[in-house]
């Protein structure tokens, strides 16, 4: 069960924030102040915390401030009477992963609460593979053919440019695109995997771009596809060799506009990733 902290100087909203959360299956806890939000956090873990910008004696964004200090800190969505966008920039700035204005809409309130329970596992996620990434991403040994790749590498991963890394099953392609994401100036960023060769034609496009509850049997909710985990990140899309001409079209259009659209939706999400492939194929003669 998720744990959600409200923090707010007025009991109505407070209990009725509480209360709306609890419906949807949430535990829910409750503060009136800034001190008492950093009392409770002392005690209890929360991954979400719903925070009023107006609160007596210590504000909200003094309360954000201390709370980010922590080392896993929670999600903090900043909720204002009468925001404005200056203080909209500085909670941004001091770590505030949204804003709420009121009076609250419920619905938009428990979809921004939802986003921020999942960024706060993929943060969790990226922090456990930036260890793992560090331990794998070295390639040992001395021999002239390592040394020559371990070269390539140290001149690619700097770049942005997509990599393609052919090698029979099991020579380490994954291991190069580790090292190459671990050198390069995304590697503070996630590391996704896709293994192209396991997942189903008909599942491809939804497990690379994610899909909304309800565009096709078994969507039974909203699902961010690979592509958008990776923003900023690196995507590593192994065999690709494996995936049809048609999902192939879709990932180059992709990586030339910087956008994609989710399966069973119109709006188009901008995306950053850095795209490292692998096959064990001669993709030329696959295609001639």
């Amino acid at each position: 069960m998720h744990n959600i902290l409200i923090v707010d100087d007025e009991k109505q909203i407070r209990e009725s924030l509480k209360g709306a959360l609890e419906d949807e299956g949430y535990k829910a806890a409750v503060a009136g102040s800034g001190e008492a939000c950093l009392e409770i956090l002392k005690k209890h873990n929360f991954e979400v915390v719903l925070l009023d910008v107006w609160l007596p004696h210590m504000d909200g964004l003094e309360t954000l401030e201390k709370l980010r200090t922590a080392d896993d800190p929670p999600e903090v969505i900043m909720i204002s009477g009468h925001g404005t966008i200056e203080t909209a920039v500085r909670a941004t700035k001091l770590g505030a992963y949204d804003f709420l204005e009121k009076p609250l809409s419920l619905e938009k309130t428990l979809i921004l609460v939802k986003n921020a329970i999942d960024a706060r596992r993929l943060r969790g996620e990226n922090r456990d593979l930036k260890k793992q990434v560090q331990s794998k991403s070295e390639l040992v040994g001395q021999s002239v053919p390592l040394k020559a790749l371990r070269q390539q590498i140290s001149l690619m991963a700097p770049t942005n440019g997509r990599v393609l890394i052919y090698g029979e099953s099991g020579t380490g392609k994954e291991l190069v695109a580790l090292a190459i994401h671990a050198q390069s100036l995304r590697k503070d960023a996630m590391f996704v995997e896709v293994n192209c060769a396991a997942i189903p034609e008909d599942l491809i496009e939804s497990e690379l771009f994610g899909h909304r509850k309800g565009s096709f049997p078994g969507a039974l909710e909203d699902k961010q596809g690979k592509f958008q985990k990776a923003d900023s990140g690196t995507l590593f899309l192994d065999e690709v060799g494996d995936m049809s001409l048609k999902t192939q079209a879709k990932v180059l259009r992709t990586l030339e506009e910087q956008r994609f659209i989710r399966v069973g939706e119109d709006e188009a999400i901008t995306v950053d990733s850095r795209v490292i492939a692998a096959t064990n194929k001669n993709l030329e003669e696959e295609i001639s």
